[in-house]
Parts: C-alpha cells; structure tokens; sequence
C-alpha cells in the first residue's frame, strides 16, 4: 500500500525513517525544495534511543506537486495546519483511504470534519523526540504507539498501517482510541504546562512539592471531565491510574499519586523540554488549546467547573504574548487554589 506522510519533524521523521528502512512504500512531504532533495539524495539521520539511522526517503516538496493518490495518508504536523493538509490532500486520496493525525491531544474531530469519521486514524504517541536540523532527530525515549479508528471499527489498511507502523515502536490498535488519548492527555497537560509556566525541564520542576500538587489539581479535574464524557480511560504507561484521584481524598491516594507523577518524570522524561516550552523558548505560538484548552472548553459543555486548567490557560497565553515572564513563581500562583 502506498504511504504519503506530511511533516516530517521530530515525530513524523522518526516515523517515516524507520518505516522505510523496514522496506515499504513511503512518500514524504517536506516544507521546501531543499529540504525534500536533502531527505531524498542524502538521507534522513536518527539518533538516540532507537539507534544510529540514515535512510533515504522519496520527498516531495509541498502537497501542490504531489500527483498519485495513496492508501494511507499520515499528517505529522503541528495541530493548526492540520485540518488544512488534510483538505488539500483529499484529492489525493482513494475512496477507502485512511488518514492518521499525529499529533499530541485528542484532535480527531477536528480531522473527521474534513475527511470523515469513517477514515480517520487517531494515534497516542508514546515516544520522545527533538529536532537537530530539518533532516536530523534525536529519539530521547523509546515507547509505543496506539492506534485507532474515530468510528471503532477495523479494516484492512487500519492493520496493515499497525503493521507497518510496528517497524518503528511496538503498535497496538484500540477499539476506544479518544479513551487512550484522553490518559496521555491528563499527563500532556501537566508537564507541558508547567514545564512551560516555569520555564524549567521536568526532572527539576518535580523536585518543588507545589508542582506536584499542582499536576494532581490538573489530573484531578481532568479525570472528572472524563467521567462526565463516559471515557473508561486507562492507566497512563500502566502506572498512572487517574481513577486513584477519585477514590478518595485521604492523603494517602494523594501520597500514591504524587509518587508516580515524580516517578514518570524522573525516570523517563526527567531532562526533557517538552513541546511547549521549547515553543515559548523560540517565541511561537504554543499548543495549550489541545491540551489544557481542551479540558476547559470541553467542560464548559458538560457543565464542569475547572478553575485550575482555566488559570493555566491564562498564565501560557500571558506568557506567548510577552505580558508574563516564565518562572517558577507562575507555579505558586495556584497556591490559593490547590490549599484552599
């Protein structure tokens, strides 16, 4: 089956590399003219946590040259031009083809609009991975990917692209995938947030008690949200039960809790800037929308009240526009909050 991936960065590089290097049939499309002949004549370099690679891969520079149409269609991109790709790769694509976003936070709806729920592939992302130019990437973590259709349902091309897809990390196909993002959720928007909010990487954020707190103030709203939606979400890396955080309030849940938040962060994400802060180190525009945005705006819907993700939306966004510096007194804001 023919496979075209659009954005080959940090993630979708990674991805497109070790699936060609598998031996199948993968297309790229870059940004620019340069960048698409560099990938082609000289090769796609990995290093890190999956290994040394460098693998040359068909790029074709901008979705306005392509001219085949494709089997499976991987949008790798940062969320805001996603919807678009995936418009103008429609002509691209056969009447039974499938289209995955990968990107971090539950944005398959916003797929499905364009394409329809019955073709559309979420995916949970469970490794790490930075950019050192256009053409290389470091892998900072191994992991897994999980995978599955909008509607539920399974098909060919949904297994044949888990197939493929496990040449890069092991693959799973989920029958709920908004279930499984919804638990990579929670944690996405505790460490980018916070990360962000202190400017700080994740091991050294941990060592502060009111973060802690505060990652289990996110968590905890977030997973009432879920309750609300009727998401059966599952543990988080099988350690991270969000359920814990409604049992009860004793402290010694919490104690539970706090531990493998610390745990997670120290063991596998500990010197890594996530997403977000490496964003508002560069002066862009950050992803809150798809990750404490979503949890407030959906809430909003079912009546949910969440004053701790609505002030961490507040504070990136003052952040962005220059109105807030990053440090770890943004953190103690939510003092009034969290011990009230």
């Amino acid at each position: 089956m023919k496979t075209i991936l659009i954005g080959p960065g940090s993630i979708g590089g990674t991805t497109a590399t070790l699936i060609k290097k598998a031996g199948y049939d993968i297309t790229v499309v870059t940004i620019d003219q340069q960048t698409a002949d560099q990938i082609s004549n000289v090769g796609y370099k990995l290093t890190g946590a999956l290994g040394e690679h460098l693998v040359k891969i068909p790029a074709i520079a901008g979705i306005d040259k392509v001219t085949e149409k494709y089997d499976i269609c991987i949008i790798s991109t940062k969320v805001f031009s996603m919807p678009k790709l995936a418009e103008l790769m429609l002509p691209h694509l056969k009447d039974d083809s499938i289209v995955m976003c990968m990107q971090n936070g539950i944005v398959v709806d916003r797929l499905a609009a364009v394409v329809g729920k019955n073709r559309t592939v979420g995916c949970m992302i469970g490794f790490g991975a930075t950019a050192k130019s256009l053409t290389e990437v470091n892998v900072t973590s191994g992991g897994e990917f999980y995978i599955g259709m909008a509607d539920g349902s399974r098909n060919e091309k949904l297994e044949y692209l888990q197939k493929m897809l496990s040449s890069v990390l092991p693959t799973k196909i989920e029958d709920d995938i908004v279930a499984r993002l919804f638990s990579k959720l929670i944690i996405n928007s505790c460490i980018n947030s916070c990360c962000g909010m202190a400017g700080q990487t994740l091991g050294t954020l941990l060592a502060d008690r009111t973060a802690r707190d505060l990652f289990l103030a996110i968590a905890l709203e977030a997973t009432h949200l879920s309750k609300a939606m009727g998401l059966k979400v599952p543990p988080y890396n099988g350690i991270l039960d969000y359920n814990l955080l409604l049992v009860s309030k004793a402290a010694a849940w919490k104690a539970i809790m706090r531990g493998a938040f610390w745990g997670i962060g120290k063991l596998k994400y500990s010197d890594v800037k996530p997403s977000l802060l490496q964003a508002l180190e560069r002066g862009e525009k950050t992803e809150i929308d798809i990750f404490n945005g979503y949890i407030s705006e959906k809430a909003k819907e079912y009546g949910i009240e969440t004053p701790v993700n609505d002030l961490v939306v507040k504070l990136i966004r003052e952040i962005e526009e220059d109105k807030r510096p990053m440090g770890i007194d943004n953190i103690y804001e939510f003092k009034s909050l969290l011990y009230k």
